[in-house]
């Protein structure tokens, strides 16, 4: 198993990802951390991990995330699976292991992805992200390439961005890994060819923790809406143009994103962009409470998402295996 962990001066976040790579119940694995040209001292703090799974190759100069994951897919040794970690994100003890499972389980399917929960930049748990089920029962389910596609049209399904896929290594190197003309969306590009080629098998558990924070590439609404043009254009020209609703949609995300990340001007603004585009003139209120009281539009947000985005006992489940990390050095807002 190849686990490929792209960073960029995210020195903490970095070194607890990569430990929970290492505190996977499935050990059987090599840890590659691609850093790209980071100046806060990320590849030494992790090259002085020291456990021989962990593998650091520094690039002298940025060359963006996909280009990092590509060069570690280049490095394929003889692994049958890769797995993808963005090094602000974090893996359940038992992630690998059950989509090891799943996948044996569905010996047909050639990329696997499980659900996450989102969580602050302390580790409190938001919400959860899942792939549609269509009302079946259990945590194991199987897509295949005639239903992938069209779930696939509309916007990237799979929770997380690649932080919950791992995908045959023989199959990514068929479909030609990530797209580093895309400074966004390339996830979801890739996910489009893999879904022409082999089916997907989902766990439906919360096995991954995806971190809000003002990091984000994907808070820049204006370079996931470009971007998104372009994936949809290339993989589903009849849909035609995006529509504005969906640009004021991902403002309205943004908006939430900071929120959480107390970031109350950019929050403001994302609401007003998302009241004008999307013609919603209700996001107005959202953007003067973000600038006058930020706590109330996260609690108010925040109970609404619960309700309807967090099933029953996922937050027990993510609070237990999240714990160990609350005592990590302190991160940035």
């Amino acid at each position: 198993m190849l686990v490929v962990v792209p960073a960029r001066n995210r020195r903490p976040l970095a070194l607890q990802a990569v430990r929970s790579v290492l505190d996977q119940t499935y050990s059987d694995l090599r840890c590659l951390v691609i850093d790209d040209a980071s100046t806060d001292g990320t590849a030494q703090a992790l090259a002085a991990v020291g456990d021989p799974r962990v593998e650091v190759v520094v690039n002298e100069r940025p060359a963006g995330a996909s280009a990092a994951r590509n060069l570690a897919l280049a490095a394929v040794k003889g692994e049958t699976w890769v797995a993808f970690l963005d090094s602000d994100d974090l893996w359940a003890p038992t992630k690998l292991e059950r989509q090891l499972a799943a996948l044996a389980a569905h010996p047909g399917a050639g990329w696997a992805a499980t659900a996450c929960v989102n969580v602050s930049v302390d580790l409190d748990v938001v919400h959860a992200l899942r792939m549609a089920t269509g009302g079946t029962t259990g945590d194991l389910h199987c897509y295949g390439v005639d239903q992938l596609r069209p779930m696939l049209a509309e916007e990237n399904v799979l929770p997380a961005g690649s932080t919950t896929v791992m995908a045959s290594a023989a199959l990514l190197a068929e479909v030609g890994g990530y797209d580093t003309g895309l400074t966004t969306c390339e996830d979801w590009d890739l996910w489009a060819r893999l879904a022409r080629h082999a089916p997907l098998v989902y766990v439906d558990a919360p096995l991954a923790a995806y971190r809000i924070w003002s990091g984000q590439s994907s808070v820049d609404v204006a370079a996931f809406v470009r971007d998104a043009a372009r994936v949809r254009a290339r993989h589903y020209p009849e849909l035609g143009p995006l529509p504005g609703s969906y640009a004021a949609r991902w403002q309205m995300e943004a908006g939430w994103r900071y929120v959480t990340a107390r970031r109350r001007g950019r929050a403001a603004a994302s609401y007003l962009r998302a009241a004008w585009l999307g013609r919603l003139p209700g996001q107005l209120a959202y953007a003067l409470a973000a600038l006058v009281d930020p706590a109330a539009v996260h609690r108010h947000l925040g109970r609404a998402q619960r309700r309807g985005l967090l099933p029953e006992g996922w937050e027990d489940q993510a609070r237990a295996w999240l714990s160990p990390y609350r005592q990590g050095p302190a991160l940035p807002p």
